[in-house]
């Protein structure tokens, strides 16, 4: 997977997450982006791991 690959899906998370709250402080914004950052890491890590078995 390309760098610009993962980036593009770590800011569709993180959109998606942003949607989800009308008001957001500045904490929840940056774990909303830790949990965006996170899901996209372990989706790609789940489909590696299944294409190694």
């Amino acid at each position: 997977m390309k760098t610009s690959e993962l980036l593009k899906q770590i800011e569709q998370a993180f959109a998606q997450k942003l949607e989800e709250k009308t008001g957001w402080g500045r904490n929840e914004i940056k774990a909303a982006y830790r949990s965006a950052v996170n899901e996209t890491l372990m989706e790609i890590t789940d489909k590696i791991i299944e294409n190694e078995e």
